[in-house]
């Protein structure tokens, strides 16, 4: 019985510490403006592997709409996005005096767990990544694509 217990408190104690640090499913919500399908790519911290993940890629239709769930982001750490149609860069204009970063994508579906150069992946190249708007109200990660960057 007192082990029972212990286990309980402890399995409390770890959902307790998990949910403070804003880890769990987080859900990124894509509106895509233009009149052509663009593919997202997506930075985040992963939660049980304690790295920065690149992931990519998903196709929003043009015009569309699209929901993506990951599971073990880290929410408090933010997510930042890519879109790309061929080699032609998308954005969220409401997204564009936000923090930027740069980090390496693949030509064809990728999933890297570090800044460094992958040894994987056809056409490799770095890519700006902007961070994504969060939504209170939809509890969501939203991203709105309506512009090409300038410059």
């Amino acid at each position: 019985m007192r082990t029972r217990s212990i286990k309980l408190i402890s399995t409390a104690l770890l959902l307790l510490a998990l949910s403070a640090a804003g880890a769990g499913a987080a859900e990124i919500i894509i509106t895509n403006e233009m009149s052509n399908e663009v593919n997202m790519a997506f930075l985040y911290f992963d939660s049980s592997s304690g790295l920065w993940t690149t992931k990519g890629w998903y196709a929003v239709e043009g015009g569309g709409d699209r929901t993506i769930v990951f599971k073990v982001i880290d929410k408090s750490k933010g997510v930042y996005y890519a879109a790309f149609s061929g080699s032609t860069s998308y954005v969220d204009s409401s997204t564009l005096d936000r923090e930027r970063v740069n980090r390496w994508i693949s030509d064809e579906r990728f999933e890297f767990d570090f800044n460094y150069k992958p040894s994987n992946g056809k056409n490799l190249r770095i890519a700006p990544f902007y961070r994504c708007r969060y939504s209170e109200g939809a509890g969501a990660f939203t991203v709105r694509i309506d512009t090409r960057p300038k410059g």
